[in-house]
């Protein structure tokens, strides 16, 4: 203990104000892409299904009628595609990564795979359908499946152990006790990963008992800290035997979405050349974690069940599959039916530009989400049945109607129409409305287009509840009427309630677009696909990987649905040219 860690513990005072913590990603969220890499596994049977295909054709293995083979084929694969994802995930992903488990992960992968093929021939012999499928053409299936999951497993383990050496998994660690036995683990977790390990400090009520790396501060900034910055883990080096000060202790750290762990009073630290890095074989570190893993018990279960994110996903699916065994109301229609213009980015701008100020409309731009919300939600109908025009806003939609339906669909995603219209529509001199985003975000347009009459109003947040929040958004934008363009970038189905409201009234001219999320995009607070994901329909993937917390529950437990809907949705094409009558032009 005579080398002292005070030094690589910044004092509360420094960290609230803002001073530079270690550089890199939460050990948890590399954890949690790493887990999120069988969101792939639908992609890879599908492939491996047209593989499969291709192969037989080419050897002359498959029947030549083949039109119930095709059907089953089709219904085997999609079924396959939604099923892995919940039997191939592997919930101890990112631990057996971090501790170099690769035989452990790609057995347990080959287990829950044996237990899907299972699951599909068990349902193949009830339905009487396992007969139409030839034994090759069954074969090279679930070969190809098999070997395209196990790979991209593989890619994403290696990319992760490619991170760690580099030093960029790193994992907050706040000490809560202070004395020898917190002495002892800071020493430990600096000596054994100190690139992966960011301590955040020592925090204890008791100032008497400070030992000999120091305070950062007591529980209440530690509290207090929580709110401000990502906790990984809170380790609490106190006696099991002080049962009442233990807690006590709980009780308050339930505040943090952090999960707590015992540290043994037995801890030991061994020389340090027997402690080895993160990228080598596990050492006093390794121990140490572990030993804080296994204290995790003591901790409420719904502390940690609150940051895991693939337990949330698992109950949020299992309440869904519930919801889906209910009676389903009459009111809901049978046959979803979906209809959209044909129009994409070049066909839709000459509407925009002739629209004018005499009469009031509004375009929708429905994504995945807003087609299962479609379904489900009446009144959410009846905002797009009102709307002018309905611009498909999603090219993995139009990919998958491609796919089911053989119908081609014209994309015109929101936020390329947006930018499209300020370069080569509008002009400085229109007048313009913002409802959403930022006030930055609002001088951003003003100084980048040289804007001159752009009137803002951010409505707050959940002023759809609120009776005279509504109306005080209505009035602001029916009191700059008329308007060239109103853009509403306060999300679905609030702005679809607003732009629907403005017709009903009656008092408002121009054209409101229903855009979302594409403020943000043009004006740079978030980050847009690289093209190629874009135009490969994998634009939700790119925000899944950016804002996982956020993004998981609409694309990995409510997004699924779509795939049903699609399949046995009605199409409605429109085809025929909005009227735009020459006295309604600007």
């Amino acid at each position: 203990m005579a080398r002292s860690a005070s030094a690589d513990i910044i004092p509360f005072e420094s960290i609230a104000a803002g001073a530079p913590m270690a550089a890199g990603v939460g050990r948890r969220r590399l954890s949690m892409t790493g887990e999120l890499s069988w969101m792939l596994d639908p992609l890879c049977i599908v492939v491996a299904a047209s593989i499969a295909t291709l192969l037989c054709s080419y050897w002359h293995l498959l029947p030549l009628p083949a039109p119930d083979f095709a059907d089953s084929a089709s219904a085997a694969t999609w079924f396959a595609a939604v099923f892995a994802p919940f039997v191939l995930r592997d919930p101890h992903f990112g631990v057996r990564v971090g501790r170099a488990q690769l035989r452990t992960l790609m057995r347990a992968h080959a287990r829950r795979w044996a237990l899907m093929v299972a699951a599909i021939v068990v349902l193949g012999v009830i339905s009487d359908t396992l007969d139409r499928f030839p034994i090759a053409w069954l074969f090279l299936w679930l070969a190809a499946s098999l070997v395209a999951t196990s790979f991209t497993r593989l890619l994403v383990v290696a990319w992760l152990r490619r991170r760690q050496r580099q030093g960029h998994l790193t994992e907050v660690v706040a000490v809560v006790g202070s004395g020898t036995l917190a002495d002892r683990l800071v020493d430990a977790l600096q000596r054994g990963a100190p690139r992966s390990t960011e301590l955040l400090g020592i925090f204890d009520d008791r100032t008497t008992r400070i030992g000999q790396i120091g305070r950062t501060g007591d529980l209440a900034q530690l509290i207090e800290l929580g709110k401000k910055r990502r906790i990984d883990c809170i380790v609490l080096t106190l006696p099991p035997t002080a049962e009442q000060r233990l807690n006590e202790t709980l009780q308050r750290l339930k505040a943090l979405a952090a999960p707590i762990g015992l540290c043994p009073q037995h801890l030991e630290l061994p020389p340090a050349h027997e402690v080895v890095g993160i990228s080598g074989r596990r050492g006093a570190s390794g121990r140490a974690i572990d030993a804080i893993e296994d204290g995790s018990a003591f901790a409420p279960r719904w502390v940690t069940t609150l940051l895991d994110l693939s337990g949330a996903a698992a109950l949020a699916v299992a309440r869904r599959l519930a919801s889906l065994l209910r009676v389903v109301p009459a009111a809901r229609p049978a046959m979803p039916i979906y209809t959209f213009d044909a129009l994409d980015l070049e066909g839709f701008a000459p509407v925009a530009a002739g629209w004018g100020l005499r009469r009031y409309g509004y375009v929708v731009t429905p994504n995945a989400d807003h087609l299962i919300r479609l379904h489900d939600d009446a009144s959410f109908r009846s905002h797009y049945a009102a709307a002018d025009c309905v611009l498909l806003d999603s090219r993995f939609v139009a990919h998958l109607l491609r796919v089911t339906q053989g119908i081609r669909v014209p994309v015109c995603t929101g936020s390329d129409l947006i930018a499209h219209l300020f370069a080569t529509v509008m002009t400085p001199a229109d007048p313009l409305i913002l409802i959403g985003g930022s006030a930055a975000q609002a001088n951003t347009l003003i100084e980048r287009h040289g804007l001159r009459r752009l009137a803002h109003f951010n409505p707050p947040m959940g002023f759809i509840h609120d009776a005279e929040a509504v109306e005080a958004c209505l009035r602001f934008i029916e009191s700059n009427s008329p308007f060239r363009f109103c853009l509403l970038a306060v999300g679905s189905p609030q702005q679809e309630f607003i732009a629907q409201a403005l017709k009903a009234r009656g008092k408002a001219r121009g054209l409101a677009l229903c855009i979302g999320a594409s403020i943000d995009f043009l004006t740079g607070v978030e980050r847009r696909a690289p093209r190629w994901m874009r135009r490969a329909g994998l634009e939700w993937l790119f925000r899944l990987v950016q804002a996982p917390e956020r993004m998981a529950a609409r694309y990995l437990v409510r997004g699924p649905r779509v795939f049903a809907l699609l399949r046995r949705a009605r199409i409605v094409l429109r085809t025929q040219e909005l009227a735009i009558p020459e006295s309604d032009a600007a």
